[in-house]
């Protein structure tokens, strides 16, 4: 598609670039960008992006907008407390460049639906903070041959590289073997703005040049930034040939990343959180679900078209996006967080438990 007069001049002071002119401009337009995690690093990439003029950009989160984001999450403000992130992000997106195509989707990342993410993207972008699925997702780019760009941000560092599969180091290639419970959080550790605003800039400047055709400042390179000492460098990475995602002799076709079903994270307001994630994307009509939810008479916290937040006891709250990812917050153990699903999921809604998970009764009955 050709740029209108009305783009040209929305985006001239860009079009003047000798780093993006005319044509750049063209394939920004005429390209699709996928961000991952759209939180501290994923909101200001998917602005600057909108903003920008990206022709489609695809917007993946399965969390609900709470009051402790709002200090760095800047798509995001009061009214959308208890809202779907990738819905909250939408509405904030279209009126930043209404011209833009926006995509949310409320999965989360694993093996059944990472395909799904990333299949068609120019390139991927990750506001990510959990090291399994990024690693799922640099498994997956790596096969479909879609560039990567790597973020990551905590307290007052952060750090960035340009993923090229078969050309350079992949994530695993310099980040291999690490655990999510043995990564800090920005919930216990904290994390400054402006690391996120730093960070999340180089992401898009390095996709910006990937779009337009020209040569990645960071391919095989790890940017490092620390704010608080205002250091910034860079180091060469190296790609691995033992690698076991890019390396020689990788069968990228066997399944890696073992999908959890539920998961408990860094509480909220001093309580326990549970987020279970169904093995594939469950399309809940969030129509009937608000009807179940009048009928049995729980206070709706939030109703949005993506998600509901509800208060289902004076201790427990649940947030259920249309993907069927639900997030408990208050329920002491794994168990009773599998109750309280079951009941609205399997027992109201008539899901299918085999679509949830391959064992999910057994799993309900063992906890």
């Amino acid at each position: 598609m050709k740029l209108s007069d009305k783009e040209i001049e929305r985006y001239s002071r860009q079009i003047v670039l000798d780093e993006i002119g005319f044509e750049g401009q063209q394939k920004i337009k005429n390209s699709t960008v996928t961000v991952v995690g759209i939180g501290g690093l994923g909101s200001p990439i998917a602005q600057q992006l909108v903003a920008m003029g990206i022709g489609k950009i695809r917007i993946v989160d399965r969390d609900v907008v709470e009051i402790s984001n709002l200090h760095r999450q800047v798509l995001y403000g009061d009214d959308d407390i208890g809202l779907s992130k990738a819905e909250a992000a939408y509405y904030r997106l279209k009126k930043i460049n209404p011209q833009v195509n926006i995509e949310p989707l409320t999965l989360s990342i694993n093996d059944d639906t990472v395909d799904k993410v990333v299949s068609g993207s120019n390139v991927v972008i990750d506001g990510l903070d959990s090291v399994s699925a990024r690693y799922t997702i640099n498994r997956a780019c790596v096969k479909l041959k879609i560039p990567y760009i790597f973020g990551s941000a905590i307290v007052t560092t952060g750090s960035v590289t340009t993923i090229i599969p078969n050309k350079t180091a992949c994530l695993e290639c310099f980040q291999p073997s690490l655990k999510d419970e043995e990564m800090p959080k920005c919930g216990t550790e904290g994390v400054h703005p402006s690391i996120l605003t730093t960070i999340s800039s180089v992401q898009v400047s390095e996709t910006i040049k990937i779009i337009i055709g020209k040569e990645p400042n960071l391919a095989n390179k790890l940017f490092l930034a620390d704010i608080k000492k205002l250091d910034y460098d860079k180091i060469t990475i190296i790609k691995q040939n033992r690698c076991k995602v890019c390396g020689n002799n990788v069968d990228l076709s066997i399944k890696e990343t073992k999908r959890k079903l539920i998961e408990d994270i860094c509480g909220r307001e001093g309580k326990s959180v549970h987020i279970i994630s169904p093995k594939k994307d469950l399309n809940i009509n969030l129509n009937d679900l608000n009807k179940i939810i009048e009928r049995r008479q729980f206070k709706i916290i939030r109703k949005g078209e993506l998600g509901t937040t509800i208060k289902y006891n004076e201790q427990i709250t649940i947030s259920i996006v249309s993907s069927g990812v639900s997030i408990i917050v208050g329920a002491l153990e794994e168990r009773r967080a599998l109750e309280i699903f079951s009941e609205i999921i399997i027992d109201e809604l008539k899901i299918n438990p085999e679509d949830i998970d391959n064992e999910f009764n057994k799993l309900v009955q063992f906890n």
